[in-house]
């Protein structure tokens, strides 16, 4: 059994001992945060675009609407595409809204579509280092089964958009299925 008198002197020594390896260690802090958020290279995507569209040798106009919703957790795409009537066809309107997340796990962007035409799609996202995106949805709902569809949206110019719209019947190459030259506004 160790008396006081005996301990006192333990302590310093195991203080002292202490003392002399240095301060103790901790444990590192989480990794500093870059600058990288979600969304920040889709910016220019957002706010209100309209010009042209054509399908096949059908002219229309095209209007659609890119905001950031929920929190800025969400990329919503609002599109209407018009094509007047001509040669014994009714006038046709198409609109879509489009759903675009970042998937955390995948380290991807992913995004769901709607049209008015009752089609949907599930689509895989892609950017570009141009800045270029680029949708890939390997199965369409309510559509040809096996089809598939593939969306490229580009800059064009300091204010301009371009977007092509490609579908792949079952088995077969994207054909341009719809193409339009947006300005923004």
């Amino acid at each position: 059994m160790i008396g006081r008198a005996g301990l006192l002197p333990g302590l310093l020594f195991v203080t002292s001992v202490a003392s002399a390896q240095g301060p103790p260690a901790t444990t590192p802090g989480p990794a500093p945060q870059s600058s990288w958020k979600p969304f920040n290279e889709l910016a220019w995507l957002v706010g209100h675009w309209a010009g042209t569209a054509s399908s096949g040798a059908r002219i229309g106009g095209r209007v659609a609407r890119f905001t950031m919703e929920l929190g800025g957790h969400y990329l919503m795409h609002r599109g209407s595409t018009v094509f007047p009537a001509e040669e014994g066809r009714p006038e046709e309107t198409i609109e879509e809204v489009g759903w675009w997340s970042y998937d955390r796990e995948r380290r991807m962007y992913v995004a769901s579509y709607c049209f008015s035409t009752g089609v949907s799609g599930h689509f895989d996202v892609e950017v570009a280092p141009d800045g270029s995106v680029r949708l890939v949805a390997s199965a369409l709902q309510n559509y040809e089964a096996g089809a598939r569809a593939r969306v490229t949206l580009r800059k064009a110019g300091d204010a301009g958009l371009d977007i092509s719209m490609d579908i792949a019947p079952a088995g077969k190459d994207f054909v341009a299925y719809q193409t339009s030259s947006l300005k923004k506004k």
